[in-house]
């Protein structure tokens, strides 16, 4: 009956967060809003079908209807994770409070912090569900990690979570391969050959499987049966701010070669260059972060599409198309350039994953970039203290994935976006969970042994 009584009061404390943020918010029309709603070949199909399927019950009023289900499905995960976690970690009642406000964090400082304002959960974009999605997948794959059942239900509804959550958003995609070598691990300890066999063709039918059902939606919806066409075009922007004019000489198409040249020249100008950034590691990837989004829409963007219409004569009346061969003028352009920019770009990437890692656990900050080495130091000294002395730790498995989670969202990111706040927000609770939990078996460690002395 008190486990019931427990699980109800969670259950109104979220549904008091997230309908407060409901009643007093309004849907937020965003950059992205657009291309999820007119169903873009640019974006990943289960949150455009969201916003389909919810204008088909109500032309009118489908924007409200979308943040009603996401802030109802904000309430519905967070409260399964919290009571599952509960339960699975057999947490006192003193410290389900602080566990809750940990795992609102995002949600309360994103309105803060972000430079739009925007509450995640009233936004039309995909990260108004991607996050309660993720809460989901991270549940399974835990006790999946927790019982050490390698092709058990938890395992397999971990890897069903990833790739539904990987549809949410592509950056995702390194879900499918954290629960691969989280369940490989296990699985090559245990010496059992066979499920890593097995475990092996799961990933490739994963990849195969998401890239079919994508092309698949995307030929429904735009009769065009390619993938989700933005990767290269995202990716392009990081190429070009790291390249110098002299680069261009290396493509060996003309007409590719002058669309660099007046990409170049007008960026220059405007100081979107990594010539123009301040010194620093972090200083690199903040103006990179600045540059970013102009270079790739007010730059390549245009640029190519005069090239396309100019070659293929497919014009932006069927934009769609248009977008596909973009990305295709990306791809070729990155493959010219990247052996002359390489080692700018290694350095210029490793500052991007830096810049992520930090917003993965505080706030960009003279200080708080020094704080976030020391918390990832100290969570790596104490996971692996857990470990020895207590084989059987949760803390630290938990500990190990998250970091595992952080370290590829913030590699994954970097190779096509920037690692803005909202984009690596998802792990920051998880740390700070692990972390508390990783405390209490210290705590717990240090006084079995005083005891017994």
């Amino acid at each position: 009956m008190q486990k019931r009584i427990t699980d109800l009061s969670i259950l109104i404390v979220f549904t008091i967060f997230f309908g407060f943020l409901l009643i007093t918010g309004e849907p937020l029309y965003l950059g992205d809003s657009y291309q999820h709603e007119m169903q873009f070949v640019t974006r990943e199909p289960v949150y455009a079908l969201l916003i389909q399927f919810l204008r088909w019950i109500s032309p009118e009023h489908h924007y409200q209807l979308v943040i009603i289900v996401q802030n109802i499905l904000a309430i519905v995960t967070n409260t399964i994770f919290v009571c599952s976690m509960r339960r699975l970690l057999n947490l006192k009642w003193y410290l389900l409070p602080p566990f809750i406000l940990i795992l609102l964090a995002p949600h309360i400082m994103t309105p803060i912090a972000s430079a739009t304002g925007m509450v995640i959960t009233n936004s039309l974009l995909s990260e108004g569900i991607s996050y309660s999605l993720y809460l989901i997948f991270i549940m399974y794959l835990l006790k999946a990690v927790w019982s050490r059942t390698v092709l058990g239900r938890d395992s397999v509804l971990a890897f069903v979570w990833a790739i539904i959550v990987s549809l949410v958003r592509g950056q995702f995609m390194i879900l499918i391969l954290v629960w691969f070598l989280a369940m490989g691990c296990i699985a090559l300890l245990q010496k059992k050959w066979k499920q890593t066999a097995i475990l092996l063709v799961m990933l490739a039918v994963a990849f195969a499987g998401r890239g079919l059902l994508v092309k698949t939606y995307n030929y429904c919806e735009q009769g065009l049966f390619v993938s989700t066409a933005s990767g290269k075009a995202m990716s392009v922007a990081n190429v070009l701010y790291v390249a110098d004019r002299e680069d261009g000489e290396a493509i060996k198409d003309e007409g590719l070669r002058g669309v660099f040249y007046e990409i170049y020249d007008r960026a220059y100008a405007d100081e979107l260059n990594y010539r123009f950034s301040p010194d620093g590691l972090l200083d690199r990837a903040r103006h990179h972060e600045e540059c970013h989004d102009s270079l790739n829409f007010d730059y390549f963007a245009i640029a190519a599409k005069e090239y396309v219409t100019e070659t293929t004569g497919v014009t932006v009346e069927n934009y769609q198309l248009m977008m596909v061969e973009v990305d295709k003028v990306a791809a070729a352009l990155m493959k010219e350039l990247m052996p002359q920019v390489f080692g700018r770009y290694v350095y210029n990437y490793i500052a991007m994953v830096a810049m992520g890692l930090v917003r993965s656990v505080a706030v960009i900050h003279p200080v708080l970039n020094w704080y976030a080495l020391t918390v990832y130091l100290l969570a790596i000294v104490l996971m692996i203290y857990v470990w020895v002395q207590k084989h059987d730790s949760k803390a630290a498995p938990f500990m190990a994935l998250v970091l595992l989670m952080i370290a590829g969202n913030a590699t994954g990111t970097s190779l096509m976006l920037q690692c803005i706040s909202r984009y690596m927000l998802y792990n920051l609770p998880l740390f700070y969970l692990a972390g508390a939990l990783l405390l209490i078996e210290c705590y717990d460690i240090f006084k079995n042994r005083k005891g017994r002395n």
